[in-house]
């Protein structure tokens, strides 16, 4: 190839990470829990925990819908601790699908001088993920997802002289 072509074109790298990964698992507390000493956990009363809608379903509705099924969740009374467990393992948050990018190209300038030109993207298809729902049972707005993470996509350039 033509050397100033190449010096264009030629010896450029593209690199990227993929992350796929399970949400983590939902802990509920009771939010009008009497409970003297501790965090008071509510009473399970049925199996359905959920109401069936994905968390992007229940994101989507703006607090209309919810992801937790309040039905299932009850006080269990004063000074008892309730049944549920410390976290549901088959509940869980919504999960991580994000894809970082990155290209670059060194330039020789001479032996021992090189200019390195670089970009990077951080969440390059801009997945969101949403936050955990209101897990204090009991309380108006329990089970709804209302904000996401702070996971938008992000860029940056950058130029490094090594000498």
């Amino acid at each position: 190839m033509n050397p100033v072509l190449d010096a264009i074109v030629g010896g450029w790298s593209f690199n990227t990470v993929a992350t796929v990964q399970s949400g983590n698992p939902i802990a509920v507390y009771n939010s009008v829990g009497n409970l003297a000493d501790g965090n008071s956990r509510p009473q399970i009363i049925c199996s359905q925990l959920t109401t069936g809608l994905s968390y992007r379903q229940a994101a989507a509705s703006q607090g209309n819908l919810t992801y937790l099924n309040q039905n299932c969740f009850a006080d269990a009374g004063d000074n008892i601790p309730g049944n549920a467990p410390r976290h549901f393992s088959n509940i869980r948050g919504d999960g991580i699908r994000n894809v970082d990018l990155s290209l670059s190209k060194d330039f020789k300038i001479r032996e021992d001088k090189v200019l390195q030109v670089r970009a990077e993207t951080f969440n390059a298809f801009n997945h969101q993920r949403f936050a955990f729902p209101d897990i204090g049972s009991g309380d108006g707005t329990f089970g709804t997802v209302n904000s996401t993470t702070n996971n938008f996509r992000r860029m940056q350039f950058g130029a490094r002289f090594q000498f």
